[in-house]
């Protein structure tokens, strides 16, 4: 499956900031749903994908290894994808798990020095999530 990431904005359907009924109405169902009354989000998991809820608003959209996510008409698994997104973005910072590519509104982990459980996975987010990516990338 193909997601396309418009940053900042969207992820195929799913439009940052739609509420979760609107959502559900333009794509159907999720395969699970799950509240964490704890953190104040849902979560909800698709083809490949999570979508996660903050406020009753989509925030973003993890993207797991067995899709193909595209930004600015990069498939980010690809190979030389990660050469081609620094230098598209300049804004961006890499840590030893994951890194930010500010101006594209993506979080990739998996691909720098150290690997993660999820093995690999790119999120797609809205604007106001930049400072909590960042800490992914700045945590060791």
């Amino acid at each position: 499956m193909k997601y396309i990431i418009e940053p900042y904005i969207s992820v195929n359907n799913f439009l940052f900031g739609q509420s979760q009924s609107d959502v559900r109405r333009k794509n159907g169902a999720p395969y699970v749903s799950k509240k964490d009354n704890i953190q104040g989000i849902v979560t909800e998991d698709r083809e490949g994908c999570e979508l996660v809820y903050e406020e009753r608003k989509l925030a973003y959209v993890s993207m797991n290894k067995h899709v193909h996510p595209v930004v600015a008409g990069i498939e980010i698994y690809a190979d030389g994808a990660i050469g081609a997104l620094k230098k598209l973005d300049p804004d961006h910072m890499v840590g030893p798990q994951y890194m930010i590519f500010r101006g594209l509104g993506v979080c990739i982990g998996g691909l720098s020095s150290k690997k993660i459980p999820e093995g690999r996975v790119v999120t797609a987010f809205a604007k106001h999530k930049v400072e909590f990516f960042e800490f992914f990338v700045t945590d060791h």
